[in-house]
């Protein structure tokens, strides 16, 4: 698994939390980890793209859920971007596509924020 974090929106307000490869029990923790290091840095508007994402397990979608509740405690925002058609179907399957915004574009989810 891969991921990477930069800044977007005028002042660097938003998050893009890009992940690739597998999120498994392997490698869950790190991804946990990484969206809590966003948190620390006091961003809660998160777009977490991805795109290269072939596979999450239960405990990825944990992690996910988390994300979500932690951003609208304070007040922010968590957008999915770019999930391909079997990640897509699955966040379907669990229900977060009723409650979390999913965009095609960043340029769109990072507009969506304003």
């Amino acid at each position: 698994m891969e991921v990477s974090v930069s800044r977007a929106g005028d002042m660097g307000e938003i998050a893009v939390v890009r992940v690739s490869g597998v999120v498994d029990s392997e490698t869950v923790e790190r991804f946990g980890e990484s969206l809590e290091g966003v948190f620390q840095d006091g961003c809660y508007n998160v777009v977490l793209d991805i795109e290269g994402l072939s596979y999450i397990n239960t405990a990825g979608l944990s992690v996910i859920a988390d994300a979500y509740k932690k951003c609208s405690q304070n007040k922010g925002a968590l957008k999915i971007l770019r999930a391909g058609e079997a990640i897509r179907e699955l966040l379907d399957v669990v229900r977060f596509t009723k409650i979390i915004e999913i965009y095609e574009s960043e340029e769109e989810a990072v507009g969506s924020f304003r």
